[in-house]
């Protein structure tokens, strides 16, 4: 496992970049209502797919397995929630949204305590939730 640094660290901050295209884009003159719509998808993706990486984790620990697998369920759950809020209450789905990325931040910051993930990781996971949250507050303010 986090065999290919260089990789890994490409994708992930390419992962980002959509965040930014769409959250710059409603500034830009995109329809906003598409924009906003395809933010949150993306946005849900992203979180459930980071959901997955903490399952994973899950599933090759023996202290806190458990946790891990129910928190990981808990947050795609609560990915989920947000997109369907998003067309009734959308500030409150992208709050929802920064706010578990923050979470999904702090899990692998905890598997990263038990030595389960190399340094660089734990870096690249802090600077890109950085990145991710400062574009759902653009997305916030182009509403």
């Amino acid at each position: 496992m986090y065999q290919n640094q260089r990789l890994s660290s490409l994708l992930t901050y390419a992962g980002a970049l959509p965040f930014w295209a769409l959250a710059l884009g409603q500034f830009a003159g995109l329809d906003p209502v598409w924009a906003s719509s395809a933010f949150i998808a993306y946005g849900t993706g992203i979180a459930c797919f980071m959901a997955g990486t903490i399952w994973s984790q899950a599933q090759i620990k023996q202290a806190r397995g458990d946790a891990f697998l129910l928190f990981s369920n808990a947050a795609a759950l609560a990915a989920i929630a947000a997109l369907l809020l998003h067309h009734v209450m959308p500030l409150l789905a992208l709050i929802l949204h920064s706010a578990l990325f923050i979470v999904l931040f702090f899990a692998d910051q905890r598997i990263h305590r038990d030595g389960d993930q190399p340094r660089w990781y734990l870096a690249l996971r802090r600077n890109v939730t950085v990145l991710v949250v400062i574009a759902y507050g653009a997305a916030t303010l182009a509403m």
